[in-house]
């Protein structure tokens, strides 16, 4: 009832007031639409530009190899990163077939990666994303995890804890005003910190030195020495010493840069001075690496040149190895075919000889002959090369030597490749300048012996 009278709720009278000052100006009622129309105009144009930029971030993946890298943006970057990422879902501008994520939403360094479904990217980007909240340069989750996991692995007392703690916190404020940043890895046992120059890290460590006192034997100790007088007990202990010792790494350098407290210099007033040897050490790093490419370089291009010499001396020798051999095969095989002629014709003749002598022979012993002499003549006709199937059209002229056939000839080298030949035990070469002459070879053969007394 009450409503109906009065229009509104009793535990809200404010609700009526507001009704009667819209009623009272009718006019707002009519500028809102317009106003509505031109902030709807004023979305869609920011919209658009959205879009559009949305198109150019997925270009830049295509074109950065699929992986763009911020390092801690700011929070209206990251905001932009974040729409524009929506932006590539929302319109379906992402290709089909392909993954937009990223990680670093709210913190840290902000990644974002393109890739093909499926593939091995996806297994890849897992490692990037826990890897990059693992290792990090933002300051608020350096604090933090110096904090939470850094500082109780140091090794200092609990006395000198909190000028560690500062000389971290001056390290940073004076690395970051001159362009670096410091950053910590979790991953490690215990959690590493570094500073960073651009891409380059160098890891660093801050720890107490120990002072060499001597030792003071316990009450437990005395008893055990009156019981067993043979232990020595040690000399010496070594207790904290309130001295802070600050290191960084150096590349390719297993000695880091080291800074220890000074009785009128503590680390917290060199802070400015360790920072000038981090860049000089940054810029002899880099003149080291530069000098040990071109070294390498110019020992590369000595082993190109010597190998490029190697297999011109090894291509000159299969060359002269590779005429001698085919010189020899040539000559093996004519004389092959020489003495196998030669034997076929001695064989024609004893077949003769033994025909003019079958004439005193009974019926029996001239059929057992008439046997052995067809068998000769059809195996003289077989090893004659000049009508068995032996004749010298069938081979190629043109022999082409072998590996075996070139070894005698190439001395230390090996047929196959620029290189020493480990596997010719025992043999020795033929050519000249080895002081083996190769063995004489002429037409006149009828004094050497006939092919079934030949050995080889």
């Amino acid at each position: 009832m009450f409503y109906l009278d009065n229009g509104h709720h009793p535990d809200r009278p404010d609700a009526a007031k507001r009704r009667r000052s819209a009623a009272r100006k009718p006019g707002r009622a009519k500028e809102e639409p317009a106003t509505g129309r031109a902030s709807d105009a004023e979305a869609g144009a920011q919209w658009g530009s959205l879009v559009e930029r949305a198109t150019e971030l997925l270009a830049r993946l295509r074109r950065d190899g699929g992986t763009i890298h911020l390092e801690s943006p700011d929070e209206g970057a990251r905001g932009l990163y974040r729409r524009l990422i929506h932006a590539c879902k929302q319109h379906n501008l992402v290709p089909t077939g392909f993954q937009l994520v990223y990680t670093g939403r709210s913190r840290g360094d902000l990644i974002i990666r393109l890739f093909e479904s499926g593939s091995r990217d996806e297994t890849d980007w897992n490692r990037i994303r826990l890897n990059v909240r693992r290792v990090t340069i933002d300051p608020e989750l350096v604090a933090a995890a110096l904090e939470k996991d850094f500082f109780p692995n140091w090794h200092v007392s609990e006395a000198v804890s909190p000028r560690a703690v500062n000389v971290v916190l001056a390290l940073r404020d004076e690395a970051r005003r001159r362009g670096h940043r410091i950053g910590v890895n979790t991953k490690t046992k215990p959690p590493q910190l570094f500073l960073q120059a651009g891409s380059v890290r160098r890891t660093v460590s801050l720890d107490e030195e120990r002072d060499q006192v001597p030792h003071v034997l316990t009450d437990a100790e005395r008893r055990a020495l009156r019981r067993n007088p043979w232990p020595r007990p040690r000399e010496f202990d070594y207790v904290p010493s309130g001295r802070l010792r600050l290191r960084i790494s150096r590349a390719r350098r297993n000695d880091p840069d080291t800074w220890v407290d000074g009785k009128r210099s503590p680390l917290e007033k060199q802070v400015r001075q360790i920072i000038n040897a981090f860049e000089t050490g940054l810029a002899a790093d880099e003149q080291a690496r530069l000098q040990a490419e071109r070294e390498a370089e110019e020992q590369h291009a000595r082993w190109k040149r010597e190998k490029e010499e190697e297999r011109a001396r090894w291509e000159a020798a299969m060359a002269e190895a590779r005429i001698q051999a085919t010189e020899k095969l040539r000559q093996d095989t004519f004389r092959n075919a020489y003495v196998s002629w030669i034997a076929a014709q001695e064989i024609q003749a004893l077949c003769t000889a033994l025909e003019t002598t079958a004439s005193g022979l009974t019926i029996e012993e001239h059929a057992n002959l008439t046997r052995w002499i067809t068998w000769a003549r059809t195996t003289a006709d077989q090893i004659d090369p000049s009508r068995g199937p032996t004749t010298l059209a069938a081979v190629n002229f043109d022999i082409d030597p072998g590996p075996d056939d070139l070894r005698p000839f190439l001395g230390e080298w090996s047929p196959h490749r620029p290189e020493r030949d480990y596997y010719r035990t025992g043999v020795n070469s033929t050519r000249q300048d080895h002081g083996t002459p190769p063995r004489p070879w002429h037409h006149g053969m009828r004094g050497k012996p006939s092919w079934w007394r030949n050995a080889g």
